[in-house]
């Protein structure tokens, strides 16, 4: 939609792309690139044929959907639902046997972690979507959080983060909503594959599992919630106080 009201309204007012380049200040070359959808369109592109043409902000709905769309694109469709989800949660639970929850991670952490065999402007993207999601977090009004980890997730930190992401955890865990309890190394806890619980002032609550090659599912059928949730309560039991937990992460901070 944005590359065809562009080429109809350069047309429209007889402009080379030449002409419409030194109209806007930029090259010919980035006009024909979008044009041709060999490059996306830029937030500065959008804002300056509103200016020139005097549109009040059409090409910018147009790029902002643009933004979102590309951004759906880039999230797995069986994780879609939970991110559209989250920032109506008002409770969220998760236990994570293998790394840390996006929700806690730090951008460093988060880089690694989608880096790998990625191109270095689509792990830009991904970063950014991560950390965007944090922002539930930093709400007035944050949803209650419970999140069991792993002790071996947090010991296999690489040493050039595990400083940051340990002191990032600590931070999380003053809140007085949130909650992380570590599982020792020696707990008898084999599941091992990851799920969340998000519950919902006036909707039923909903659970996501997590899959190979990020081909998870979300649930919604209630049975298959509460089991989830039983099951997230039997492993709780096998953790370590919030106190303990604390002192288990902050020993292994100290270590780095």
């Amino acid at each position: 939609m944005f590359v065809n009201e562009l080429r109809a309204r350069r047309e429209a007012s007889g402009l080379s792309r030449n002409k419409l380049a030194a109209a806007l200040g930029c090259t010919p070359q980035w006009i024909a690139k979008v044009e041709t959808f060999e490059k996306p369109p830029s937030e500065g592109l959008a804002d300056d044929l509103d200016t020139y043409y005097q549109l009040g902000g059409a090409f910018r709905r147009m790029w902002e959907k643009h933004q979102e769309a590309r951004k759906s694109r880039l999230i797995p469709s069986g994780f879609r639902p939970l991110a559209e989800a989250e920032p109506d949660a008002s409770h969220i639970s998760i236990y994570e046997p293998l790394l840390l929850t996006g929700l806690l991670q730090t951008e460093k952490y988060a880089r690694f972690v989608l880096g790998a065999g990625m191109r270095a402007d689509k792990v830009d993207e991904l970063v950014a979507i991560r950390m965007g999601r944090q922002a539930i977090l930093q709400r007035v009004d944050p949803p209650w959080m419970f999140v069991l980890i792993r002790e071996a997730v947090i010991r296999d930190l690489r040493r050039e983060f595990r400083a940051d992401q340990c002191k990032h955890l600590l931070d999380v865990m003053e809140h007085p909503k949130m909650a992380v309890q570590v599982i020792p190394a020696d707990a008898a806890v084999f599941q091992p594959c990851g799920f969340q619980l998000l519950g919902f002032k006036r909707a039923p609550g909903v659970a996501y599992v997590d899959g190979v090659g990020q081909h998870g599912q979300v649930l919604t059928e209630p049975h298959d919630v509460q089991e989830l949730a039983i099951l997230f309560n039997v492993i709780r039991t096998a953790a370590l106080s919030g106190a303990e937990s604390e002192n288990l992460i902050r020993t292994i901070m100290e270590s780095t």
